[in-house]
């Protein structure tokens, strides 16, 4: 696997804009994309909220659970350099939130900015603070034409969400995240984001890791993944970081 190595400074805080760019590389990507299509076919099912009818319709499609598909994915996951990042960024005891697939279709079309979750159940205004932060890893280039992730910078610093006025629209403020595919890109969790509408023949997917500091209720039941993973391979159990970033260390009710 042909990593390159890291940027000059792991400190996302620092980057005014909540965005940092192509920190890493997997190549060309072939190999993960050789697991992520099946996985789009049979694990689409997972997407949460809407049946697979109801998904292509939109040309949207979520896979959750990736880490349980495929042992790749889960090193993904729990990459070093990532894990510096958020380390940095979300304190040493971070773990991660959820671990998914995106897949945006040809005819997509739709926006919808938003700020990731916590942000979005936390009434506003937000309090200060980094609470959580994005990794998007790129299976395909990232383009203006086949939807690429639209930011719009230093809106992490608002402590609000978009207004709804403006919610389901282009925006002029907004800036196309550009990139090639095995491409890695730090989102700050509280920046406007969204997937814009692919005018390509071609579907766009990447892999999306939420990183959140250990008080917060991940998004999906990371432990119960861990469980699976070590179940399917008792020989082999996964690292020490894999199992903190999947919630072996964070407290359960009692």
């Amino acid at each position: 696997m042909n990593w390159t190595t890291p940027v000059p400074s792991l400190a996302l805080p620092a980057n005014k804009t909540g965005v940092i760019l192509g920190l890493l590389s997997i190549g060309t990507g072939h190999e993960y994309d050789d697991m992520w299509r099946p996985s789009m076919r049979v694990g689409g099912a997972l997407a949460r909220g809407r049946n697979r009818h109801e998904r292509h319709a939109r040309r949207h499609q979520r896979v959750f659970q990736i880490a349980v598909k495929n042992r790749l994915f889960l090193d993904l996951m729990s990459h070093p350099l990532v894990v510096a990042v958020w380390k940095q960024y979300l304190g040493t005891d971070v773990i991660c939130s959820t671990w998914s697939g995106n897949t945006v279709y040809p005819g997509h079309a739709a926006y919808d900015w938003h700020a990731d979750y916590p942000y979005w159940a936390i009434t506003p205004p937000w309090p200060a603070g980094n609470f959580t932060g994005q990794t998007i890893w790129l299976l395909d280039d990232f383009t203006d034409e086949n939807g690429g992730t639209g930011v719009v910078p230093r809106s992490q610093g608002k402590l609000h969400p978009p207004d709804p006025a403006t919610r389901r629209g282009p925006r002029d403020d907004a800036e196309i995240v550009k990139a090639r595919r095995g491409s890695v890109v730090f989102l700050h969790g509280a920046i406007w984001h969204s997937a814009r509408p692919n005018r390509s023949a071609s579907p766009r997917s990447a892999l999306l890791g939420m990183y959140i500091r250990p008080f917060c209720v991940p998004m999906e039941n990371m432990r119960a993944q861990l469980e699976a993973i070590t179940q399917a391979d008792a020989g082999n159990p996964p690292s020490e970081i894999a199992r903190q970033l999947l919630g072996a260390n964070q407290r359960q009710p009692s």
